[in-house]
C-alpha cells in the first residue's frame, strides 16, 4: 500500500532526498546507507518498501553524482572497469532482488543493520590507524 503522501511528509521527503543526494555523491556511498533506515525507522515503510524505493532514487542521484565526478579534472575515471562493473551489479542486483523477494522485512532488517555496522567499524579502525 502506498504511503500517504501530506504536505509534512512531503516536506520530510524533500530534506530525505537532499541529505540523500549530498552524503550519497559526498561521500561516494549509496542512497540505502541513509534512505532504507530512514524510510523504516521513522517513516515505519516496509523494509522491502524502502529497499525498493532506494535502489530505484539510486539511478538519477548516481548519474548526476557520476557527471559531476565525471567533469572534475582531478578525478580519474577508468571506463573500462566502470563497465565491467556495470555489467557485474547488474548480474548481482538481479540475483539480490531474488532472495530479498523470498526473505522477511525482519530478515532483511538484520542482515542490513549487520552489514552496516560491519561497515562502519572497518571505516572507523581504517581511519583511526591512518
Amino acid at each position: 500500500m502506498p504511503a500517504e503522501l501530506t504536505t509534512s511528509s512531503i516536506a520530510i521527503y524533500i530534506i530525505l532526498g537532499l541529505a540523500a543526494g549530498t552524503f550519497s555523491a559526498m561521500f561516494g556511498v549509496g542512497s540505502g546507507i541513509i534512505v532504507v533506515p530512514f524510510l523504516t525507522l521513522v517513516m515505519l515503510m516496509p523494509q522491502k518498501d524502502a529497499q525498493g524505493i532506494a535502489l530505484c532514487i539510486m539511478v538519477p542521484m548516481a548519474l548526476m553524482g557520476a557527471y559531476r565526478y565525471h567533469i572534475n579534472p582531478d578525478v580519474y575515471i577508468d571506463w573500462r572497469l566502470v563497465l565491467l562493473l556495470s555489467v557485474m551489479v547488474i548480474i548481482g542486483a538481479n540475483i539480490g532482488a531474488t532472495i530479498a523477494a523470498k526473505a522477511s522485512n525482519a530478515a532483511l532488517q538484520f542482515g542490513f543493520s549487520i552489514l552496516l555496522v560491519i561497515i562502519g567499524f572497518r571505516m572507523l579502525w581504517t581511519s583511526i590507524r591512518g
